[in-house]
């Protein structure tokens, strides 16, 4: 293999290091309280978060391990603890379950199913001479109120957004759709992370093809033990795609519970992602991405007029530098003769040519562009509107670039935030760079 090519492949196609998990296999519950203890101990060393409570439930030693801060204290304290110290009765699990006046539990013979559960937030209660764990419903994970989303605004219809929590942004969908054929089941991806993963799909709509691939696609990512973390949507969104090193988006992502609906309705399959607000929907088209929330809100010739609006906004925000390039380097005949005069007056000071001018401008508008979405909320738009005057006025007054090529740029730029979707503007961006070239030297 050429040198070149490992380098490429060490930059774009490594894979991440494989990562052991810590639990891996059965292992029963022993009836030895101190057993088990011992192998939770040696799992979980140098844990700070995690609580360990002795105490006696009837006649049996017994043993309640949680982790702090994902638990809710005030029910371990009053419906857990409290109960279990009323118990009277202790011959067997079924009797323990029965003194809990908490509610969903659950009677677990594997100490490693009982410990992943406990991960997620729920309580391990271990007895002594019971070869069986209970895990107890105490999960309190803090979250953010249902807003309007950010990234994903509408000017009308619903104004809920998609939060972090999974239960809470299924439940925003199954509020809309009142029907037994919304159909889900939960995967667990990563290695560290075991991330919730939800397929969503309407069973009478979905195509039985797409299905069986999105499922067979995030099997595989199951087993792999090469994909220690899913931390956000976009991690199964890069890793499921056709091709995931083409810079187009291929899978849509949305914050709207509205949108998600109308994608089920109309035959795809979503993904909810524990953790990420953003829900993925697939197959998608093209043009899918053109698509905003108001589309289907609005009158049906207003959507269409949008639409078209946008495709111009993608067809100019791609191509208009390079045809200013083009047109004023090899194809000057095509302009009015009074224009021309303009552009030559305009051009006549300045030193470097129409491709060069051009790619100043482009890396200058993608700096500030970057700048003005790193600086803070409260500075950010003032520096980009006052950076982008500051820096075209004194270009055009050194004579570096022409009053022309600024606002030729300038339209390129808005035309690129008519895009709605982010992923899409960011490729057509980086689009406008072999345009460019292509221009000057084709």
């Amino acid at each position: 293999m050429p040198v070149w090519r490992k380098v490429l492949k060490r930059l774009v196609g490594a894979q991440q290091p494989k990562v052991a998990p810590g639990m891996q296999g059965s292992h029963p519950v022993s009836v030895h309280l101190e057993a088990n203890l011992a192998y939770i101990d040696a799992l979980f060393a140098d844990v700070a978060d995690l609580v360990c409570r002795r105490l006696h439930v009837g006649q049996r030693r017994a043993a309640l391990i949680y982790f702090r801060g994902i638990t809710d204290s005030k029910l371990i304290q009053q419906g857990v603890v409290g109960s279990l110290l009323q118990c009277k009765r202790s011959a067997d699990v079924q009797d323990v379950k029965e003194c809990l006046s908490a509610g969903n539990l659950n009677c677990v013979s594997d100490l490693n199913q009982a410990l992943h559960e406990m991960l997620d937030g729920r309580v391990l209660l271990l007895c002594h001479g019971l070869s069986a764990a209970v895990t107890i419903e105490a999960v309190k994970f803090a979250k953010r109120a249902i807003a309007e989303p950010k990234s994903d605004a509408a000017i009308i219809g619903p104004q809920e957004g998609f939060i972090e929590s999974i239960e809470d942004n299924f439940a925003l969908v199954r509020r809309r759709l009142r029907t037994a054929k919304l159909k889900s089941r939960v995967l667990r991806l990563g290695v560290l992370t075991r991330t919730p993963v939800l397929i969503c799909y309407l069973q009478d709509r979905v195509d039985k093809q797409v299905l069986t691939e999105v499922e067979k696609r995030l099997k595989y990512l199951q087993k792999a033990e090469s994909l220690p973390q899913v931390l956000d949507s976009t991690y199964i969104a890069e890793s499921i795609s056709d091709h995931p090193r083409f810079p187009f988006p291929q899978i849509i992502q949305t914050e709207r519970p509205d949108v998600v609906v109308a994608h089920l309705v109309e035959g795809r399959v979503c993904l909810f992602v524990d953790g990420s607000p953003i829900v993925l929907a697939m197959p998608a088209g093209f043009f899918d991405f053109l698509q905003t929330a108001d589309d289907y809100y609005l009158h049906p010739i207003f959507a269409t007029v949008a639409r078209w609006i946008r495709l111009l906004a993608l067809v100019t925000s791609t191509s208009a530098s390079a045809i200013y390039v083009a047109i004023t380097t090899f194809h000057y005949e095509v302009i009015p003769s009074r224009l021309l005069l303009s552009v030559a007056r305009t051009r006549g000071m300045v030193p470097l040519s129409s491709f060069v001018e051009a790619l100043v401008m482009e890396v200058t508008i993608e700096l500030l562009r970057e700048a003005t979405v790193r600086l803070p909320a409260t500075v950010g738009q003032v520096i980009g509107v006052v950076g982008a005057l500051v820096v075209g006025q004194a270009a055009v007054q050194a004579g570096i670039v022409s009053p022309l090529l600024v606002i030729v740029v300038a339209i390129s730029t808005i035309a690129a935030f008519a895009i709605p979707n982010n992923e899409q503007a960011s490729a057509l961006r980086l689009l406008r760079f072999p345009m460019l070239i292509s221009a000057n030297f084709l």
